[in-house]
């Protein structure tokens, strides 16, 4: 998996140090493949899109995409796999740290509401081409995503445990939801103001604070 995030700052202007901002993609023509497919298939559908005008779009011809992708397929399940390891890898991070179980929640919201809204369109793809992935593919996607909904879960069972296993796991996800809505819409705020709300909206469902 890859590393930690960088620190960004959190919405209250603090620093933190296991949030960060998305990295920039590192140059390189399957990083160009890749960032064309994203861009097309957020504006068409996975299906509606052909090798070839992948191909265009990162500046090589069609069969060049598949010197660094085997298939089409393949492109999904990369930008899928990219994001599902940074967001793993993040939630271990903040794990790692051993931080007061308030703090610990605080660092997963911002750190997800910052990956969110600089993965917006990726975020997008996923939700309306996850079904496109070879079936393995899709059930090692879901068991990332528990996993990291279960360092979620955990924390927020330490600061709420007059909530059973099953509520904690639906206020999570409520959670999660209402971050990875901002995917859906651009409500033309800027990225801190738009962090800040996220943020906030979060922290109301889970019931910790505003």
């Amino acid at each position: 998996m890859s590393g930690p995030p960088p620190p960004i700052d959190s919405p209250s202007g603090s620093r933190r140090l296991c949030r960060g901002d998305t990295p920039q993609p590192p140059g390189g023509r399957r990083e160009a493949i890749l960032a064309a497919a994203l861009a097309l298939f957020r504006q068409r559908g996975f299906h509606a899109v052909g090798i070839d005008e992948i191909g265009t779009a990162a500046g090589i011809s069609g069969p060049g995409v598949y010197r660094h992708f085997p298939s089409k397929r393949a492109l999904l399940v990369a930008l899928f796999d990219s994001l599902s390891e940074r967001m793993l890898a993040g939630a271990e991070e903040i794990e790692k740290l051993d931080c007061p179980s308030d703090e610990a929640l605080d660092r997963l919201v911002d750190f997800h509401v910052a990956t969110a809204v600089a993965e917006r369109a990726l975020l997008a793809v996923w939700a309306q081409d996850a079904l496109s992935l070879p079936r393995p593919d899709q059930q090692r996607l879901r068991d990332r995503q528990v996993e990291y909904a279960a360092a979620w879960e955990t924390t927020l069972t330490q600061l709420r445990p007059e909530l059973g296993p099953s509520e904690t796991r639906t206020v999570v996800h409520a959670a999660l939801g209402a971050i990875n809505s901002i995917a859906f819409h651009d409500p033309g705020l800027s990225p801190e103001a738009l962090e800040a709300l996220l943020g906030g909206t979060a922290r109301a469902v889970l019931g910790t604070k505003a």
